[in-house]
């Protein structure tokens, strides 16, 4: 699926003098949502102008090159499934390594999937992405002006119309619209404009570079280890993005369609200082020190380039007006590459911004609906900055590691997707404030999991093990929740499945508390259970539950719940403390059950 071999007019079409929607930006988000609109509203006129102009160099520096489900379901909403095949790399899931980077990566705890994704995720060459993307909307029938620079952005007042101005071959032109969505990246021109910027209270930095050719990490480990060779999916690791952790950093190593590789660091500054990573040589001395083994197999590639930001993670008060403007991509906030959420927040903004048009064109109130969709936007990006703000000690913890993941995962399955997948986002009144309830419940249970994760790693620090904890296992109700990503569903539907899936939640988080104060014993238990307020939790733990963990092994493996064999298929058996008894029923009377 190649685009049209063709390139944009040079400047403004004479015979146009109001766009519909004029968008700042021919990045990723401002591209994307050229052919979102092109594609849904065919009827609006939209032009993109961007700074940079073609050829795009491939691999270029830019973040967002690893994909998860609910961007990718929005890259194939928008018809780009058999480009992502074809022009693109699948990815084998998220793979992580925690811990104990001194150690040889086969004598590590590996958390990974153990088949191929039935949900489809890539990896993304952003040069060639963006590049091809803009071949595609010129076929669509935009008017995309390149080599051009934005600046400033006039708001109209009271209706009027808004006035765009660029430079472009050192002249300055203007154009008018009713709609203006900034996509200008961290240029962030709107954002700046009107001081909508708001802190995550998330302190991390990173520098990256590329080097040149595919870089397998099976290179890692030697052929004689045919244990770690020989497990699901060994031969297709290159295509994870892999994540080497240790307190309070990860680097990630993921493969690019044009065959290079890119490489790394994030760090959090409350244990690491930004000047580790801040230029090349410093960047790959951090991995030498902390991922020694990595740093060796990488001594003679060849670095094409590299970047680092500092601070990255921002969020915003507004991202949409009643006054007809809106923020997409980085142009409004950034959370994390954890996880790879960013095409994902493009997927909702952009989204967001098309439902903005709509209610403009049904002539709705859209001082409502802009309150409305702010609202939604903030708490979604609330409840992924809960996921990074904690984690530093999780990170070299791979017990903690382990079981964030299962979560996370679960948690992103059940309500993040599906409100994308079901278009929740258009719900209004008593639907919405349904939808609002479950999606509030899942976050403060988020929320609960973090620091709980948190306070156990710092309380019960660990060495990794040489284990492989698939993530997701087959079976498991994760792999239900995964599949069901895909799934159309109506309203009725929808929120019977997620009060299900946040019933299902509250038995997990039970498995968890119960597996880790266990491992603790009951003095050190109460203590995490007391430090996390877990009695304000809601999340019971009944007697008979526990019960079962006194009985003979084979016995008590029939009689688990199947929730709870699922959550020890994900994390492993049960390591008990000699005071575990003691531990569960100072939990039961902790939990009421």
């Amino acid at each position: 699926m190649q685009p049209p071999n063709r390139h944009s007019e040079p400047s403004l079409p004479a015979d146009r003098t109001v766009w519909d929607v004029a968008i700042c930006g021919g990045g990723l988000a401002g591209l994307l949502l050229a052919r979102q609109l092109r594609r849904e509203m065919p009827e609006l006129s939209v032009v993109v102008v961007e700074r940079l102009a073609r050829p795009l160099p491939d691999a270029c520096h830019k973040v967002g090159e690893s994909s998860v489900e609910l961007g990718c379901q929005y890259f194939e909403r928008l018809g780009l499934r058999q480009y992502m095949l074809e022009r693109q790399l699948p990815k084998m899931g998220l793979r992580f390594f925690p811990g104990g980077g001194d150690l040889p990566l086969h004598l590590r705890a590996e958390i990974g999937p153990c088949a191929e994704p039935i949900v489809s995720s890539y990896q993304l060459d952003r040069g060639r992405l963006e590049s091809d993307l803009r071949g595609f909307l010129e076929a669509d029938g935009a008017t995309l002006i390149e080599g051009a620079q934005v600046g400033p952005i006039e708001l109209g007042q009271d209706g009027a119309l808004h006035r765009v101005s660029f430079t472009k071959d050192g002249g300055t032109q203007t154009l008018t619209s009713r709609w203006v969505v900034d996509a200008t990246g961290r240029n962030a021109l709107l954002r700046r404009q009107h001081k909508l910027t708001r802190s995550s209270r998330h302190t991390a930095s990173s520098g990256w570079f590329r080097i040149a050719g595919r870089f397998d990490i099976n290179v890692l480990v030697p052929a004689s280890e045919t244990e770690w060779h020989s497990r699901p999916l060994a031969q297709k690791r290159w295509l994870s993005t892999n994540h080497f952790m240790g307190d309070g950093y990860w680097v990630w190593v993921i493969p690019l369609a044009t065959g290079n590789t890119s490489i790394g660091v994030v760090i959090h500054e409350d244990t690491h200082d930004y000047h580790e990573i801040a230029g090349l040589e410093s960047t790959r001395a951090f991995i030498e020190k902390h991922e020694p083994h990595l740093a060796k197999a990488l001594a003679d590639a060849e670095v094409l380039d590299f970047l680092c930001l500092r601070n990255y993670s921002y969020s915003i008060s507004q991202g949409w007006s009643k006054d007809r403007w809106a923020l997409v991509g980085v142009a409004g906030a950034f959370v994390d590459p954890l996880f790879s959420p960013g095409n994902d927040f493009i997927a909702l903004a952009n989204c967001f911004t098309v439902e903005m048009l709509r209610a403009d064109r049904a002539g709705e109130d859209l001082a409502e609906r802009a309150g409305m969709l702010n609202m939604q936007y903030r708490a979604l990006l609330h409840g992924s900055f809960e996921l990074f703000r904690q984690a530093a000690p999780i990170y070299g913890h791979a017990s903690a590691m382990s079981t964030k993941v299962f979560w996370n995962n679960f948690a992103y399955w059940s309500f993040t997707c599906q409100y994308y997948q079901q278009n929740l986002c258009r719900l209004k009144g008593d639907d919405q404030l349904r939808v609002g309830a479950i999606g509030r419940r899942f976050l403060e249970l988020t929320s609960h999991v973090e620091l709980l994760l948190h306070t156990w790693a710092c309380m019960a620090p660990e060495r990794p093990r040489p284990v492989f904890l698939q993530a997701p296992a087959f079976p498991s109700v994760l792999i239900d929740a995964h599949t069901t990503v895909a799934t159309k569903m109506t309203l009725d539907e929808t929120l019977a499945y997620m009060q299900r899936r946040l019933e299902q939640g509250l038995e997990i988080i039970g498995e968890i508390v119960l597996r880790i104060v266990q491992e603790l014993g009951d003095e050190r238990g109460k203590e995490l259970l007391e430090r996390v307020q877990f009695a304000t939790w809601g999340v019971p733990v009944p007697r008979r539950r526990t019960q079962l963990e006194s009985l003979p092994s084979i016995e008590r493996r029939h009689r688990l719940p199947d929730l709870a064999r699922d959550v020890e298929r994900g994390l492993g058996p049960v390591r008990r403390h000699a005071a575990a008894a003691l531990a569960r029923d100072m939990l039961v009377s902790i939990a009421g059950g």
